[in-house]
């Protein structure tokens, strides 16, 4: 596994002079350097290529891969290729999705399988998740960012090299607009399937019986987030999934859990409320309050880092386009 972050981000912040060919150079200044950064989005890179020579400045990593990238160039330059701004562009998904899929891959205690990354703010996500000193972790961003999967998956490596006792998992119970909350519906609705998203992701990270295991073991936790008043979770990982429907109130119940030796990682999409009338969000109100301080990382993902398929983030531009307008009746 390599390490994007040492802890410290600023600690890990370096700068490289390099001497490239003037094709190289000119490539990067034609647009090459917007392309890489926004590539390594997540890391800060930042290069300057002229004739005196290129500095790039970022995390150790992105740095090293920078470099690793500009090898490649320089070879298939020197080989007659053309560095036009589509060669370019595909060269560095090439580059990358080799990096993502051997050298950037998570081989994770407890996981019988390697965690496989498909972009770059996946793999600052799992260090942060791994290695960050914070105690209160934020994965915002869009439905199909990989979000869920990565914070299971950190928080069952976790637990299996014994760094936590106890991984929790809540989620809030959204009801459907005129639908009747009573005991014995709140007890179905539990065991319809208010989990099934977190079962579908323990079994596909350890199967079955080993997550039948650790429940059965007390080691882990899928709980209502009516059941958490009142508890404290010490030495314990702490998954909180589709957090923008919790309310305000709900959202201080949850983070004030969070107890001894213990780390929490709040996830959700504010575009993707699913409150019902005058229901206001606690996820929004919490980022804005969070503002300015150290609290706790915020980490973001973008639309165009959807990965559970590409059609679904055209299917979000499309709603997002439609944003406002009055709706329509079906056919």
């Amino acid at each position: 596994m390599m390490a994007l972050f040492d802890g410290d981000p600023s600690r890990a912040v370096i700068t490289r002079e390099l001497s490239l060919s003037s094709t190289v150079v000119n490539a990067l200044a034609g647009g090459g350097i917007e392309l890489i950064t926004q590539a390594m989005r997540p890391y800060g890179l930042q290069v300057k290529a002229g004739p005196e020579g290129t500095r790039v400045k970022g995390h150790l990593a992105a740095v090293d891969l920078f470099v690793k990238l500009m090898g490649e160039l320089e070879t298939s330059a020197g080989d007659g290729v053309s560095l036009d701004s589509n060669a370019l562009a595909e060269m560095l998904r090439a580059f990358l999705e080799h990096q993502l899929k051997f050298d950037l891959a998570f081989r994770l205690e407890g996981l019988p399988h390697a965690v496989r990354p498909l972009n770059l703010t996946q793999v600052a996500f799992m260090n942060a998740l791994l290695d960050d000193p914070h105690q209160l972790i934020l994965g915002i961003g869009p439905t199909g960012t990989g979000k869920t999967h990565l914070a299971i998956a950190a928080g069952l490596s976790l637990l299996a090299a014994g760094k936590v006792q106890h991984l929790i998992v809540t989620r809030p119970l959204v009801l459907w607009e005129g639908e009747v909350m009573t005991a014995p519906r709140r007890a179905d609705i539990v065991n319809e399937g208010q989990f099934t998203a977190i079962d579908d992701e323990l079994h596909d990270l350890i199967g079955y019986e080993a997550s039948q295991r650790l429940i059965a073991e007390g080691r882990l936790e899928l709980v209502p987030l009516g059941c958490l008043r009142g508890r404290t979770f010490n030495q314990s990982y702490i998954v909180v999934d589709e957090a923008q429907n919790l309310l305000s109130h709900q959202m201080r119940m949850v983070l004030t859990r969070l107890g001894r030796g213990s780390r929490m990682v709040v996830l959700g999409d504010p575009e993707q409320i699913d409150l019902h009338g005058d229901e206001l969000s606690g996820l929004p109100d919490f980022l804005h309050r969070l503002e300015g301080g150290d609290l706790a990382l915020v980490h973001r993902f973008r639309r165009s880092e959807i990965v559970r398929n590409p059609l679904v983030a055209d299917i979000e531009a499309l709603f997002d386009d439609d944003a406002g307008m009055p709706a329509q009746r079906a056919a």
